[in-house]
């Protein structure tokens, strides 16, 4: 991808439909890393407070109830995360079943059409 180079530039005047599949796909790949990094970020806070409450004896409902929500919560953010670093990387190869996702071909869009 030589978007940088103005013999590049002078030759083509516009990107090609890769080289535009390749760009959305990093850019949303690039996106879902820092969504998950992001979700990286509260998972000692959830580890913690799931821990916290794992300590007691269930004595009370509200201890079980709070033991089963935090570990609840730690769960999905858990699953989460390895959804969202999949996907980052299935989007970052950007083969052909991110441009078909991306870009649909002429065939798809008859079908839609009719």
């Amino acid at each position: 991808m030589l978007y940088f180079c103005k013999t590049a530039l002078l030759e083509e005047k516009y990107m090609s439909k890769r080289d535009a599949v390749v760009l959305a796909s990093r850019t949303l790949a690039l996106l879902l890393l820092v969504w998950t990094f992001s979700e990286f970020c509260s998972l000692p806070e959830l580890l913690l407070s799931y821990i916290h409450y794992a300590h007691y004896e269930p004595a009370t409902a509200f201890v079980d109830y709070m033991r089963h929500y935090h570990l609840a919560l730690l769960t999905v953010h858990v699953a989460k995360i390895i959804g969202f670093s999949v996907l980052a990387f299935w989007l970052h190869d950007a083969g052909p079943g991110v441009a078909e996702m991306l870009l649909p071909s002429e065939a798809d869009k008859d079908l839609i059409e009719s």
